[in-house]
């Protein structure tokens, strides 16, 4: 299934405002055709700032979610910033999916906001890294 021409349409807006330099980004893609090309570059943009979460409230999303993106994280190079709202991460099993603890950031925020502040302060200071 290809993306509708409004989408399509909105995706061109928005790197015509960005300016194309923004959009140079590379990708980290999947694997996976049909989810990869769902995604603008063809996979989670590096650089940006992404969110996963478990398809419900139960235990057992939250760890599936957490391992999905550990395993993702893990394909990349570099400090992983992790931001959680509950202290619901165990890290050995985020290990296990190969992201090494000397790679992760870990933040415990006790509420939406204040992961998203952290988050953008965190975005922030990776700009200023070499």
């Amino acid at each position: 299934m290809q993306p509708q021409p409004a989408i399509d349409a909105l995706r061109a807006q928005i790197e015509r405002i960005e300016g194309r330099s923004k959009r140079a980004r590379s990708a980290l893609p999947f694997g996976i055709a049909e989810v990869d090309s769902r995604l603008p570059g063809g996979g989670l943009a590096f650089g940006a700032l992404h969110e996963v979460a478990g398809g419900g409230n139960g235990a057992i999303d939250g760890a599936a979610a957490a391992l999905f993106s550990a395993g993702i994280a893990a394909r990349t190079r570099g400090k992983v910033l992790w931001c959680v709202t509950r202290p619901d991460l165990f890290a050995p099993a985020i290990a296990q999916a190969g992201l090494i603890a000397d790679r992760v950031i870990y933040v415990e925020a006790g509420d939406d906001k204040t992961v998203l502040a952290c988050m953008r302060r965190g975005f922030a200071m990776a700009a200023w890294e070499p």
